[in-house]
C-alpha cells in the first residue's frame, strides 16, 4: 500500500515530501528518489490519527517522527485492513451530519426543558422538604448579612412601630395563638429603599421608607399578606435552590446543614435585586387576596400601594425590581 505524503523527522519543523510504504506489517519510508529517510517501523507501533472531514491525517511514529497525508481515503484503507476493530467514528458522524443536527437539537429541547420546567419543579418539591432547621439557618444568615451590608435600624418613633405590629396581629398569628411570623422594621435610605422582604423562616423586613410611602396601615398589611404568600410557597428557597441545585440536594438527602451556604449567600441578591418569576408574584398575590378578604380588607389596598410605588422608581427604591407591579398584576388583584 503506497501512501503519498510529508515527512517530519520531530527534530525541526522541516517538510520533506515522502512515500509511506506498508509492506509485511511494516511503515517504509522513502524519499523521492526511492532512498528510505529512515529505518521501518512495526506498523502496530505507529499511531495513526482520526478521520475528521478533509484535514490531513498524521502517522506518528514512537521516537516522535510522523507522516502527514492528505491521502484519506488510502488510510482508511489502511485502518480497515490491518485494523479492522478500529471505529472511525469521527467521520461517520459528519457523514450523517443531518441526525448530528438532529441530536443536538433534542439535546438543546431537552436542556431547555428541564431548565423551564424540570428545575422549578424540583425546586419546588426541594423547598417544601427541607427541613424547619435549614430554613431557620437561611433566615438568620440572611438577616444577618442585610444587617451588616444593607440595613441600618429603625427610625421610626417606637410608638408607630407598636401600632403597626398590633394591625399586623392577626395575620402573623398562627392557629395555635402563637406568632407564625416575626416582622422588623429597618431603615434602607441608603440601599433599596422602600422595599419588603421575606424570609425562609418567616421573618419579614419592612423598610421605614416603605412604611413612609402608604398612606393606610391597609397597605401595609397588604404588603404584609403579599409577603406571607412568598413564605406559604417557600420562593425564596425555591428561587436559591434553581441557583444552586445540587448544593441544596445534597443537604435534603444527607441533612448537611452547611452544605446550603452557598444557596443562602445568594439570597440576598435575590431577595433585593432579582426578584422573583412572574409566576411567584401571581402566587403571592392571589394568597394575598384571599387573606385579605378573610379579614375584612379590601384587596384593592394592595393595588393602591403598587401604584404608589411605579411613579417613584429609582436608585433607592428597589421595591419594582424585586416585585414587579404591572398593570395587569394590578388589574388581577382588583378584580379577584
Amino acid at each position: 500500500m503506497r501512501i503519498e505524503g510529508r515527512y517530519l523527522d520531530g527534530r525541526s519543523s522541516r517538510r520533506q515530501t515522502a512515500v509511506a510504504l506498508v509492506e509485511d506489517g511494516r511503515l517504509h519510508l522513502l524519499g523521492t528518489d526511492g532512498a528510505a529517510l529512515r529505518e521501518s517501523v512495526p506498523l502496530a507501533e505507529v499511531n495513526i490519527s482520526s478521520r475528521v472531514g478533509n484535514t490531513p491525517r498524521h502517522l506518528r511514529l514512537p521516537d516522535g517522527a510522523s507522516f502527514e497525508s492528505d491521502d484519506n481515503d488510502t488510510i482508511d484503507a489502511l485502518v480497515a485492513r490491518h485494523r479492522p476493530a478500529r471505529a472511525l467514528l469521527a467521520h461517520r458522524l459528519e457523514s450523517r451530519l443531518r441526525y448530528v443536527l438532529i441530536g443536538l437539537l433534542v439535546t438543546v429541547a431537552f436542556v431547555w426543558g428541564s431548565v423551564q420546567w424540570g428545575v422549578p419543579a424540583l425546586a419546588k418539591v426541594a423547598a417544601h422538604a427541607l427541613p424547619l432547621e435549614v430554613n431557620e439557618y437561611a433566615d438568620r444568615s440572611v438577616l444577618a448579612l442585610l444587617d451588616r451590608h444593607m440595613l441600618e435600624p429603625s427610625k421610626l418613633p417606637e410608638a408607630e412601630q407598636a401600632r403597626l405590629l398590633e394591625a399586623f396581629a392577626p395575620l402573623v398569628a398562627a392557629e395555635n395563638g402563637q406568632a407564625a411570623y416575626r416582622v422588623l422594621f429597618r431603615d434602607a435610605q441608603d440601599s433599596i429603599g422602600a422595599n419588603a422582604m421575606a424570609l425562609p423562616a418567616g421573618t419579614i423586613v419592612f423598610t421605614d421608607q416603605l412604611v413612609k410611602l402608604a398612606k393606610h396601615d391597609e397597605e401595609l398589611v397588604a404588603v404584609l399578606a403579599h409577603e406571607i404568600g412568598h413564605v406559604v410557597e417557600r420562593h425564596a428557597m425555591r428561587r436559591s435552590i434553581q441557583a444552586s441545585v445540587m448544593g441544596l440536594l445534597a443537604a435534603l438527602v444527607v441533612g448537611d446543614v452547611s452544605s446550603v451556604s452557598s444557596a443562602v449567600t445568594a439570597l440576598p441578591l435575590i431577595l433585593t435585586e432579582l426578584g422573583y418569576s412572574r409566576a411567584f408574584e401571581v402566587e403571592a398575590d392571589r394568597h394575598a387576596v384571599r387573606t385579605l378578604r378573610e379579614h375584612g380588607i379590601e384587596p384593592g389596598r394592595l393595588a393602591d400601594v403598587l401604584q404608589r410605588l411605579d411613579p417613584s422608581k429609582s436608585a433607592g427604591n428597589a421595591y419594582l425590581r424585586t416585585h414587579p407591579p404591572t398593570s395587569e398584576r394590578v388589574r388581577a388583584i382588583v378584580g379577584n
